[in-house]
């Protein structure tokens, strides 16, 4: 009997699902633009969202049944969510709960840069989270939320940039090329405006995240207070990341980065925590990228509790998701 799985990435704002078989590794990958982070929006909208993304994934595949799902979650909150998730899933698409298993999304990531074995990784996204593995121990960094934590991520850009136009459009400070470019951005016309269409907006998460690409292109610029922004987030992520190493005490592991606020300025951010890393503790650490996608990886960790993984597959699925 040929086993389907369904590997499963739910961040801030996109779900990705990764259908897998174990005759032939994977079959087929879909996303989806809307939150899949319990914490951020309702749970029954991420019900919704979760449940759309899997039905579209089956809808473009001729299968009965799906025999495991592999959830790497954002918001995962030491499980608070899973047993409505599970319920959510029998009573939309009537899958058995008994079948799915939850887990924050940093393991996810964690596999997929250094598949099963040692190695420290960040998610640079809408959050940040840091986390890594050594001969049997783990340490974690960050990841706890928004509203107290998440240097280093978009929403932290995005959320300082803002602060500094609301700043210089009431008068506090001066002109920054932050101000046109939020202006713009957001369509509005003045500071009052602005602020009104952030706080009424149905996830006013996503839209201060939105606004750090600006931050960087301000940085990329030269404007002042955009560099500072760029230089104080990276010094969060040097030391969030220094911090694992040193609990860890292995020097000598690797380093992936992955999310799409580093994949999307990875020009800039790359070389920046490289050399401060090197400055922190002492040895050369060269960023790498990772081997396979986030959702196959949540597969791959479903398979792997589930005692389904052997040898052959895992060469399947790494060849197929790279």
């Amino acid at each position: 009997m040929t086993r389907y799985i369904l590997g499963i990435d739910s961040g801030a704002t996109k779900i990705e699902v990764s259908l897998i078989n174990d005759e032939i590794g994977l079959i087929e990958t879909t996303s989806l633009n809307k939150s899949g982070n319990p914490a951020v929006v309702s749970l029954d909208r991420f019900c919704e969202n979760i449940s759309e993304a899997i039905r579209i994934i089956i809808s473009k595949s001729d299968i009965r049944k799906i025999h495991g799902i592999g959830i790497g979650l954002a918001g995962y909150l030491e499980g608070r969510w899973n047993n409505d998730i599970k319920k959510c899933l029998y009573e939309r698409l009537n899958i058995d709960p008994e079948t799915v298993i939850i887990f924050e999304d940093i393991y996810a990531a964690h596999v997929s840069t250094h598949l099963l074995g040692d190695g420290v990784i960040g998610i640079l996204g809408t959050g940040s989270n840091f986390y890594g593995r050594c001969k049997g121990s783990f340490w974690r960094v960050g990841g706890w939320g928004h509203y107290i934590d998440d240097r280093g991520g978009a929403y932290s850009f995005g959320a300082r940039g803002l602060s500094i136009v609301v700043r210089s459009l009431d008068g506090r400070i001066g002109y920054t090329k932050l101000v046109e470019y939020a202006l713009d951005f957001y369509k509005a016309d003045d500071v009052h405006k602005l602020v009104s269409k952030i706080y009424s907006s149905e996830d006013p998460k996503s839209m201060i995240a939105s606004f750090a690409p600006y931050v960087f292109k301000a940085f990329r610029e030269k404007d002042l207070y955009a560099t500072k922004i760029v230089e104080e987030e990276v010094s969060e992520i040097i030391l969030a990341i220094s911090t694992v190493y040193r609990r860890l005490g292995c020097l000598d592991i690797p380093l992936g980065i992955i999310g799409s606020l580093y994949r999307e300025n990875k020009n800039v951010l790359k070389k920046m925590i490289e050399e401060g890393l090197e400055r922190e503790l002492g040895v050369k650490i060269e960023i790498q990228d990772p081997k396979i996608r986030q959702s196959c990886a949540s597969a791959l960790i479903m398979l792997k509790e589930r005692g389904f993984l052997d040898k052959e597959l895992f060469d399947k699925i790494v060849r197929r998701c790279s």
